[in-house]
């Protein structure tokens, strides 16, 4: 059994297409989608035309979904109201609104919003040699919030994967790549696909499984972010500096 697991898509079908290729020649069977697949890339109806294509697909939801399904705004500029008076969040408030409309207005364009509605909240598998693996976003008690990176103490992580009932839980939404145990249990994050953190390409995880191994393997494979950039701009994205930068490492948060 070989799972191919992305988190953090974020509508960069090019770089979608670069972990596709390389899973296609190690021979993944299975895929899971562990949550914000649309939000903010210039292509969230190819990236989840592709995604749909793939063998075994299992959809997570996570935050960024929620958001481009329900118009919902991460806090503290999750309502408008909170706003009022403050420079900063009126712009991140408005930033934000802008992304969701957008990037809705192409699924529902393409007939992929409801796609989301479809995701879980978690996803799960036994491998053959019978270890549980538990697949989430941030982490198994929520969409948002803290997650599986390696910057939290045991202490902040242990109480969110309390009663997981899992050996293994793979996650996304920091993009930082992680692979460390708290509490007896197994933590990885494979990094972001689309919107790379500390990763100088699209992040994957590869879980190789046969009854006497279990291989958790962190995979980073190169794709053309000058097509990507470009693609932003071409397509009058409303992100399209704020999502360049991130992609050529120009934002803090890449690093």
């Amino acid at each position: 059994m070989k799972l191919g697991v992305v988190a953090d898509v974020h509508g960069n079908v090019e770089a979608l297409r670069a972990v596709v290729a390389e899973a296609e020649r190690v021979g993944v069977d299975r895929w899971w989608a562990l949550g914000d697949v649309v939000l903010f890339g210039p292509r969230p109806a190819e990236t989840m035309e592709l995604l749909l294509t793939l063998p075994g697909v299992e959809f997570v939801r996570g935050n960024t979904d929620r958001y481009v399904l329900t118009g919902a705004q991460p806090h503290p500029h999750a309502v408008a109201a909170d706003a009022v008076g403050d420079l900063d969040l009126v712009e991140r408030y408005g930033a934000m609104a802008a992304h969701i409309g957008w990037t809705r207005g192409v699924l529902t364009q393409a007939g992929l919003l409801d796609e989301l509605d479809r995701f879980h909240e978690s996803v799960r598998t036994v491998l053959p040699d019978g270890t549980r693996v538990l697949g989430i976003h941030a982490s198994p008690r929520a969409d948002d919030g803290p997650g599986i990176d390696t910057d939290l103490p045991d202490d902040v992580l242990a109480p969110l994967i309390a009663g997981c009932d899992a050996d293994i839980v793979v996650g996304g939404h920091t993009h930082v790549p992680t692979d460390r145990v708290v509490e007896g249990v197994r933590l990885v994050n494979g990094g972001s696909t689309g919107m790379p953190r500390r990763a100088l390409g699209a992040c994957w995880l590869l879980i190789d499984a046969e009854e006497d191994r279990v291989d958790v393997q962190r995979r980073v494979v190169a794709f053309d972010i000058d097509a990507v950039v470009a693609d932003l701009h071409d397509r009058r994205h409303p992100g399209a500096v704020f999502v360049s930068s991130i992609l050529r490492r120009e934002h803090a948060f890449a690093h």
